[in-house]
């Protein structure tokens, strides 16, 4: 029973890995001011150019900087029309999500000859550092995010572009320029994430490998009143209900009662239940849009 619990805790870590950086990411851009929905976009574009950096360069820190660095490329479309064209976050996040899904089958066509998964990128089974990659990455990340959050002059002025936007340009600091750049950071936080689904949690990219978790962030990030601790103690528990589907899925009895799809949808399903039961007292930042 207890290796069960320990395995549990570790495929717990392991799943959750994604979320707290796309978590993180996605904290960043809404204190400053501006939903972000396209956290799945960014997710599958770090998923697929990681996958397709380390094909070609056999190198997982590169994949994971690769990754970073062209997710924030792709961000600029968002930041354009957001905050220089002032269209909907919300319907240009959605509308990023799906030129992710279609976009990504078109360039691995024209580099794999595929449309679906990339080539499985056989070298990381010989890599014994590996393993510690993306915890590195991830303790690296956490760190230096609450810190600039917390503890630099440009939190507190992203923070201000969020809550007091006015207060911001009356010291002569440009609210969109602070909404730009924590929007970029955004993506390329949660790009991290996509490259652990696709060098890390799998050993490929494969079309919608991000599951959804871009908006499981989101939802973290709302329930937990858009507090960075709390947000990530949240997706540490949606890890552990991705965690728990695994499980009881190799469980063949419970298979046998419970078809595979309803296990599947646990996560989901935890999501909402922790959306509808819970509530945090913290409001939305005032400039929120």
């Amino acid at each position: 029973m207890n290796s069960i619990f320990a395995l549990l805790i570790m495929a717990s870590l392991r799943m959750s890995l994604p979320l707290l950086f796309a978590t993180t990411g996605g904290y960043f851009s809404e204190r400053s001011g501006v939903a972000q929905i396209a956290l799945e976009s960014f997710l599958l574009v770090g998923a697929f150019t990681a996958a397709c950096t380390a094909y070609f360069t056999h190198s997982i820190v590169l994949s994971f900087l690769a990754a970073g660095v062209i997710s924030v490329l792709f961000a600029q479309i968002f930041c354009y029309l957001v905050l220089k064209l002032k269209a909907n976050s919300v319907v240009i996040g959605t509308a990023l999500n799906l030129l992710a899904i279609g976009i990504i089958p078109i360039l691995s066509k024209s580099l794999f000859n595929s449309t679906g998964s990339t080539p499985a990128l056989d070298f990381i089974a010989l890599d014994s550092l590996h393993i510690w990659i993306p915890w590195i990455i991830l303790v690296t990340t956490l760190i230096a995010s609450w810190w600039l959050s917390e503890k630099s002059i440009w939190g507190l002025q992203m923070k201000f572009a969020g809550e007091k936007k006015l207060a911001l340009e009356s010291i002569g600091v440009s609210v969109i320029a602070r909404q730009w750049q924590a929007i970029s950071l955004c993506a390329f936080i949660t790009a991290l994430g996509g490259a652990v689904l696709s060098t890390y949690l799998s050993s490929a990219y494969s079309p919608l490998m991000s599951a959804g978790r871009g908006y499981m962030a989101l939802a973290a990030i709302i329930f937990s009143g858009w507090n960075l601790p709390k947000a990530l103690a949240v997706s540490l528990f949606f890890g552990f209900c991705d965690a728990l589907q695994i499980q009881i899925q190799s469980q063949a009895w419970i298979s046998d009662l419970i078809p595979t799809s309803f296990i599947q949808m646990l996560p989901y399903i935890s999501t909402l239940i922790v959306l509808l039961i819970f509530k945090s007292k913290n409001q939305a930042p005032a400039e929120l849009k």
